[in-house]
């Protein structure tokens, strides 16, 4: 029965599909049919669930670089998957003694992103021809990190954190799981978008771990969020911002998983030859800034089959609660359980003034979810560092990971500087 159910729901995603394949076709549908599919893929969760596709060791094995795929235990038993690429047979540069570089994604998203533009643009590819013991972390709830220990993930007790927890669970694990297994002390730090976020958490929460950065790289860097300008941000902080019944309902529920409607759409309108390939470089501006003349529209197939990759809704909640409170503060639960878990009525501000590693923060002016005023503002409160605002007016969210120029714009950069950092230690 449960099969069959299953096949039918296939059915009618593949005729949901050919209907906005139809509206498509007319310029004064178009919207309406973007709109369906957005719709249908939010309210997708459980219907066609597919098993994951381990993309990111097929991918890297692809072009014949070596990886390891490690098992990380939090300390509140989630299980995560996260990969590394100790070695290159490209290298273009002396091993450098076994330094780690740790990649950390952003939302609804993992370990796919550092690797999907290829070995000659792709930063994980770069940094291990570099040299370096290159780790790819993966977050709770997402495609590769989908267990727990004890706890069903079926089941909304276990969808019941934020990026929070990210942070002082699952970032501290991975970032001590990949030190100890490569025998050092510190490593370098790169991240985009909520991995920014939870590198922040994490460095005012716990500050020892402060002491483990050589350098830190924060592409589209959240925090505060006082400028945000998405869309769907200001109308969701009305409703979601604040607790209420509403947001405790909605707040344990597992977001975007990959589904069978996701494979589907890939196919039919991601394709590299579908003329309505516009509609998926279209999303990706709808979210992360209109207009990039930036975006590798190649790679919108692989970017599709990847994404979105999972998460938590009480991630999305607490960014607006972010919005709404124009505070960068752990998640609010309410005045009653916020005296229980707190001992207070409002959530702790995280302290970002006590941050001591020396940040660099890559920000641009197209960019939706990383307003440039909350960059700056962000910056005038972290005792080390360094703003670099991208060249180009156009630049979006998402550029910051696929762009035709990341090599130049981002990547070179990182990596001279990291290596100039390793030669004056």
């Amino acid at each position: 029965m449960q099969q069959l159910r299953a096949k039918r729901g296939e059915e009618f995603q593949f005729l949901y599909i050919l209907t906005c394949k139809q509206m498509l076709n007319n310029e004064q549908t178009r919207g309406s049919a973007l709109l369906h599919i957005l719709m249908l893929l939010l309210l997708n969760n459980k219907i066609g669930l597919v098993e994951c596709d381990k993309v990111t060791a097929m991918s890297i094995s692809k072009h014949n670089y070596p990886v390891e795929e490690h098992t990380v235990i939090t300390y509140d038993d989630y299980i995560l998957t996260i990969y590394r690429i100790p070695s290159s047979p490209n290298r273009r540069h002396p091993n450098r003694a076994g330094t780690v570089v740790f990649l950390q994604h952003g939302i609804l998203s993992a370990s796919d992103d550092w690797v999907i533009n290829g070995p000659e643009t792709s930063l994980a590819y770069m940094l291990a021809d570099a040299g370096y013991d290159v780790w790819l972390g993966n977050a709770r709830g997402n495609t590769y990190s989908r267990q727990h220990k004890h706890i069903h993930p079926d089941t909304s007790e276990f969808w019941r954190f934020s990026w929070h927890e990210i942070g002082v669970y699952d970032l501290a694990a991975m970032l001590d799981y990949a030190l100890a297994e490569s025998q050092s002390n510190s490593l370098h730090f790169v991240a985009h978008s909520q991995g920014t976020t939870t590198f922040f958490v994490l460095m005012s929460s716990l500050p020892l771990y402060n002491e483990k950065m050589r350098s830190v790289h924060l592409l589209a860097p959240i925090a505060y969020m006082r400028y945000h300008s998405f869309i769907l941000s200001k109308l969701g902080g009305i409703f979601l911002g604040s607790p209420s019944l509403l947001s405790w309902v909605l707040g344990s529920m597992e977001l975007l998983p990959i589904t069978n409607l996701q494979k589907l759409i890939c196919e039919h309108i991601c394709a590299r030859n579908s003329m309505f390939k516009f509609l998926c470089s279209g999303l990706l501006d709808f979210i992360g800034g209109w207009g990039t003349r930036h975006l590798n529209q190649t790679l919108l197939p692989d970017v599709c089959a990847t994404h979105p990759a999972g998460a938590s809704s009480r991630q999305v909640i607490h960014y607006l609660q972010l919005y709404r409170s124009g505070d960068f503060r752990q998640y609010d639960h309410g005045r009653e359980l916020n005296e229980i878990i707190y001992q207070q009525p409002t959530p702790p501000s995280y302290k970002v003034q006590y941050i001591k590693s020396c940040v660099d923060m890559y920000y641009s002016e197209n960019d939706y979810m990383s307003a440039v005023e909350d960059v700056k503002y962000l910056a005038s409160l972290l005792p080390c560092v360094q703003l670099y605002r991208i060249p180009f007016v156009d630049w979006n969210h998402y550029d910051f990971l696929w762009s035709n120029n990341v090599k130049e714009v981002i990547n070179n950069k990182i990596i001279k500087k990291m290596l100039k950092y390793d030669e004056d230690v």
